[in-house]
């Protein structure tokens, strides 16, 4: 599943992260290792893709048009499909100090109809969500992005985030924010999916760990919409 390169990177974490699997993991996480195929992971990909270049600038879409014009690709893997870093305008740092060479947006619709296949992987997912309304965010890492452990905003979401990994494997890392003790990781290959919920969600720290020049990644992270007394 993993090139050559990726298995000897994350090797000696894969052993750790197989022996905690086999431990169980705790309740209020689950992870799909291999839920979209290559297929349906390109469909996704691109159409992400193609949203987050929505919100550059005019030269940076003109950029990135010159160089696939003169460098056709033929996307043998789901890596493939991503440009060189220096043709995305990744920011730095985020406004909280937690991710970091990345790019993002709040995602108000998909375009289905202009990506065949699109519907059905969503409707998919939708299959795994604990409750229907929900908000979606891309995240764009670069090849040395990262995200740095934090509980998400309690009053931004609900009680549960799904994430879809696209591109180069990373390693989670969940950590509980009362035992240093008490924590897991997951390698979080191209088209699997995770799902943290209630305990986990808001009692875990959660981190995707720097993994030298590992490759680009798409998460598609999908929340519950936080409840409204009334």
């Amino acid at each position: 599943m993993f090139s050559a390169s990726h298995r000897r990177l994350y090797a000696p974490l894969s052993r750790k992260i197989h022996s905690l699997r086999t431990a169980g993991l705790p309740e209020g996480f689950k992870v799909f290792p291999e839920f979209l195929s290559v297929p349906e992971q390109r469909i996704i990909l691109i159409a992400a893709l193609s949203k987050l270049d929505s919100t550059e600038t005019r030269q940076a879409r003109k950029q990135r048009r010159n160089f696939l014009a003169n460098h056709p690709q033929e996307h043998r893997t789901i890596e493939d499909i991503f440009l060189p870093d220096a043709y995305y305008n990744f920011q730095e740092g985020h406004y909280d100090g937690v991710i970091r060479h990345y790019r993002e947006m709040h995602l108000t619709s998909w375009s289905e109809d202009h990506n065949p296949g699109l519907s059905l992987i969503l409707a998919r997912l939708q299959g795994l969500y604990p409750t229907p309304n929900i908000q979606t965010h891309l995240l764009h890492l670069s090849s040395e992005g990262e995200i740095l452990g934090h509980v998400d905003n309690i009053e931004a979401s609900g009680t549960w985030i799904l994430g879809v990994s696209l591109g180069a494997a990373r390693i989670l890392r969940m950590e509980s924010t009362s035992d240093p003790e008490d924590s897991f990781e997951v390698l979080l290959s191209s088209g699997s999916v995770y799902l943290q919920m209630d305990r986990v969600r808001y009692e875990y720290k959660h981190s995707v760990l720097k993994a030298g020049k590992a490759g680009q990644r798409v998460s598609v992270m999908v929340r519950d919409r936080k409840e409204v007394p009334t």
